[in-house]
């Protein structure tokens, strides 16, 4: 173990040495947005309550993803506006940023648009249950009756969010393509739904931002690029294991190139590290700061806000020390 290691730190030293970017607003292409001047971002998706909010407001981070709802006694109960007013106000009296989560891949049983009735009889665009989530489905994510709970009506995820006065969504699963066989058909028909959102989301709020979590092999395609403002990228040097061991050297690069060339086109790019050892959250800070990403590190569960911004650090995520995929956006 210690020999991997080394190994690792040499071989995230020479990724860091070798594929390094300089990107400056004078060589960013596209329109500005309310991501700019985002230094720093967290997570909060896991137990959502007025005291976490409270947390949140006192917090320092330019950036907050949140989730729209908070599920006391396992009832959804959605953020009302006052609430997300609250959050986008920083102690020193500057604007933070305040992006809702949602998943556009999966269905959670716990949402207020599930029917008790489905519980036995499963909609045709639920595919299967997820088998690491209970509660969880992987959904046929191009079917119309999916994506009508998505957005165009006032009780939609997405006219719920506005309503709410949130600056904009961060879109989970969008790599639910790998589900289907990964195939080009599939991995357009995510393209065309994240358009559709994006698209509509921007005719309710001009200056909604539109996050999409992984899926950086969809950022070569201009439609996708064009409909979202930056990606959120899970265990980028570490971690696709859900262990705290550094990601083989060709995953990083393959990866990193993906990202680095939609930043240089104007997409920002937010990278989510679950670390709890100092020297690894050193050598991600480092790899992260030579591409200009916005890292945030935590724990895998999301369950509370690190600390202290550039300083940010996790105690060892219990839930997941088997290896087994974390509950991470799992609420009740």
């Amino acid at each position: 173990m210690k020999k991997f290691g080394l190994a690792f730190a040499a071989t995230l030293a020479a990724l860091v040495a070798t594929s390094a970017i300089s990107l400056s607003p004078a060589n960013a292409e596209g329109k500005a947005t309310l991501l700019d001047g985002v230094k720093s971002w967290a997570y909060q998706l896991k137990d959502v309550s007025q005291d976490k909010i409270d947390k949140i407001v006192a917090s320092p981070f330019d950036m907050v993803i949140i989730d729209s709802s908070m599920f006391p006694n396992g009832k959804e109960i959605h953020l009302t506006r006052d609430q997300v007013e609250s959050m986008k106000k920083k102690p020193d009296g500057s604007r933070r940023v305040v992006i809702a989560y949602f998943s556009a891949g999966e269905a959670e049983d716990f949402r207020d648009y599930w029917k008790p009735e489905w519980n036995k009889n499963r909609p045709g665009w639920v595919y299967k249950a997820d088998k690491d989530w209970k509660g969880d489905y992987i959904v046929k994510y191009w079917d119309p009756s999916w994506q009508k709970i998505i957005y165009g009506s006032p009780t939609s995820l997405i006219d719920r969010i506005v309503d709410a006065g949130f600056d904009g969504v961060s879109i989970d699963r969008v790599d639910a393509y790998y589900y289907f066989g990964d195939t080009e058909e599939r991995r357009l028909q995510m393209v065309d739904l994240v358009k559709r959102v994006s698209d509509y989301m921007r005719a309710k709020n001009p200056q909604a931002v539109i996050l999409a979590q992984n899926a950086e092999e969809l950022l070569p395609k201009p439609d996708y690029l064009n409909a979202i403002d930056a990606t959120v990228k899970e265990d980028l040097v570490y971690g696709i294991s859900h262990k705290e061991v550094g990601n083989p050297a060709g995953d990083i690069t393959h990866s990193t190139k993906l990202l680095d060339d939609s930043h240089v086109k104007g997409k920002k790019v937010f990278v989510v590290e679950y670390l709890a050892k100092k020297e690894n959250i050193a050598k991600a800070r480092e790899y992260m700061k030579q591409h200009d990403f916005v890292l945030y590190v935590g724990q895998r569960d999301l369950y509370e806000l690190s600390s202290v911004v550039g300083e940010e650090g996790a105690k060892a995520p219990a839930k997941d020390a088997d290896g087994k995929k974390p509950e991470t956006a799992k609420n009740p």
